[in-house]
């Protein structure tokens, strides 16, 4: 809260929901206009609205800087949250620029008589003598600065009166009123019991984290992620509710004999406290750096996608579609790729000369895919490939890397494709199921 708050009289700080807007219009300004008080609400609308829209579609939620919740005193009872800044769930920036400080013990004691006829009573500790607690922030905008302002019609004048009309038309006396000159934009922060925090504060990841697991673990590039991901992009857009921010949580020790008595606050946790977000200058420098250190073949082809079908007989047919051409005197014909099975001794391979890799760059024949593909085959006699098993293909450490005309190696380096195999009810032939 700023100084200039401090100073002088201010309305109610209320919470304010969010949505994905309509649209977005600005005002068109041209000579002679006429401006209205709606103009000015939809200049500032315009601006706000976008940074929001910005924030929450390119950044999402989380803490920017600060907002460490220590101690003042060591021995004491009373918090500090520092000063900081965040980004809720709705775009709006939350910036507290003053350290604040909360007195934990007088909390408690409001808490015990706010709960004292409840059957339920989150103030009773736990065997330990110990009370989880946790502080939360969110957005809040405060109207201040009380100015005059005219009522709409003057005190005993016609209809059509304007108040404050001005000119050589009298218009006292009139009913004037007091409105908020500003709204602030500041924050709400509290204190909660451990478990009203948790349900407060719930990260609304978007797309969903299930999604985004999903699409890692069908995708078999950095290509086919992209794709995967964009599926549930591709569904809709999120509705966010403005939570609360989790800043940290601790817990509070009480006296062995006296429930209302806090004898130490202990434990300061940040691991539960609402995710942190990086500025796009330390993720460019985490990229490059990543890039730089584990795969410097940056721009070689890349495995789009992988299907499964059978040939005929009990051969078997893996096709790799690649994004772009590989030279086809590095692609070894039994050791490139292999395939391995997870069995309660451990892992099963294939017997030899089982599985055979192919490079092809139209379709024809056995080959399906007009384009780069890579067909790894596995011919079924011995009965490895079964229903209900569960499989990665892969490429062997030991092989030589298959790369294109530049030398790039193909990507994933370490491709291990984890699938498992059900049996088709109609066909009897083998589906593959990614894990």
């Amino acid at each position: 809260m700023s100084k200039w708050q401090d100073l002088r009289q201010r309305g109610g700080c209320a919470p304010v929901g969010c949505g994905l807007p309509a649209g977005f219009f600005r005002v068109r300004y041209f000579s002679g206009k006429q401006m209205r008080l709606a103009d000015y609400v939809d200049e500032q609308r315009y601006h706000a609205g976008k940074m929001r829209f910005h924030n929450e579609h390119l950044h999402g939620a989380g803490i920017l800087c600060g907002l460490k919740v220590s101690l003042l005193d060591p021995c004491g009872l009373v918090i500090r949250v520092g000063k900081g800044a965040a980004i809720d769930a709705c775009g709006r920036e939350i910036v507290v620029g003053f350290d604040q400080c909360v007195d934990v013990e007088a909390w408690f004691k409001a808490q015990h008589f706010k709960y004292k006829d409840s059957d339920e009573n989150p103030c009773k500790p736990d065997k330990d003598r110990r009370v989880r607690v946790c502080v939360v922030m969110r957005y809040a905008e405060c109207a201040g600065q009380p100015e005059p302002a005219p009522a709409s019609k003057c005190g005993g004048g016609s209809a059509h009166d304007d108040c404050g009309c001005g000119g050589e038309t009298a218009c006292d006396p009139c009913n004037h009123q007091v409105e908020f000159g500003r709204i602030s934009e500041e924050f709400e922060m509290r204190m909660m019991f451990h478990a009203e925090a948790e349900a407060a504060s719930v990260d609304d990841l978007f797309p969903a984290k299930d999604m985004i697991d999903a699409a890692v673990s069908e995708a078999s590039g950095g290509v086919g992620l992209l794709k995967a991901i964009a599926k549930p992009i591709r569904q809709g857009c999120a509705a966010p509710d403005p939570n609360w921010l989790l800043l940290a949580c601790f817990d509070l020790v009480l006296d062995d004999h006296d429930d209302h008595k806090i004898v130490k606050i202990d434990e300061i946790d940040y691991d539960c406290a609402s995710q942190v977000l990086l500025s796009t200058e330390v993720i460019q420098y985490l990229l490059a750096t990543l890039f730089a250190e584990i795969d410097p073949a940056v721009g070689g082809p890349e495995v789009l996608d992988i299907s499964f079908r059978k040939l005929n007989g009990n051969r078997y047919q893996f096709v790799l579609t690649l994004s772009a051409p590989v030279e086809q005197g590095s692609l070894d014909k039994d050791d490139s790729f292999a395939i391995r099975r997870l069995t309660g001794n451990g892992w099963d391979e294939p017997a030899n000369n089982a599985v055979d890799a192919f490079y092809r760059e139209h379709a024809g024949g056995e080959y399906l895919v007009d384009g780069p593909a890579i067909y790894v085959v596995i011919d079924n006699a011995g009965g490895f490939l079964a229903n209900g098993g569960r499989y990665q293909l892969y490429v062997p450490d030991k092989g030589q890397p298959v790369v294109d005309s530049k030398l790039r190696q193909l990507r994933p380096r370490h491709l291990a494709w984890r699938f498992g195999l059900s049996t088709n009810a109609q066909s009897g032939d083998l589906e593959m199921q990614p894990l």
